[in-house]
């Protein structure tokens, strides 16, 4: 890999991680805001069973879905950590830093913690009731949507 190719992907890995990053903390700072106003929109919609199946989605986003956020934003950083450490170790050496960065596998390894944490929420989601109840969901399936954009953005860099 020559020397130019290796600068353009280090800078694409490196926004890449980073964008990852800022969603997943984003999505995680909106989340807990959302769980509470789901709660309120259904103390004021919902029947009583109604709000029993909401809360155990709700349940479910908090006990699933949060942990596994939390572990995929451990697992990026700590990416990204070797990734810094490895561009400013190797960065004398091309060779090694290519065989480096292909060896971290970014894009596959970003996707599929995402597509994880989509397929978790998707799978929460999955609930079937009336429309009101779809409707209180709406902001959990938009991170869905969110995600899977991301995965999209991100797999249009796989061939630099």
């Amino acid at each position: 890999m020559e020397r130019i190719e290796i600068l353009e992907k280090i800078l694409i890995y490196d926004r890449l991680l980073r964008f990852t990053i800022d969603l997943l903390t984003g999505i995680r700072t909106e989340l807990l805001a959302d769980i509470e106003e789901t709660k309120i929109l259904s103390e004021s919609l919902l029947s009583r069973a109604e709000r029993e199946v909401l809360n155990g989605f709700l349940h479910k986003v908090e006990s699933e879905f949060i942990l596994k956020l939390e572990e995929v934003l451990e697992n990026i950083y700590d990416v990204y950590e070797m990734f810094n450490f490895d561009i400013t170790f190797l960065s004398n050496l091309p060779q090694e830093l290519g065989r480096e960065i292909e060896r971290l596998d970014i894009l596959t390894n970003v996707n599929s913690k995402l597509q994880d944490l989509m397929n978790i929420l998707l799978e929460a989601c999955s609930v079937k009731t009336d429309n009101k109840f779809t409707v209180i969901l709406t902001p959990f399936k938009m991170y869905c949507e969110l995600i899977n954009h991301a995965i999209d953005f991100n797999k249009k860099f796989e061939n630099f």
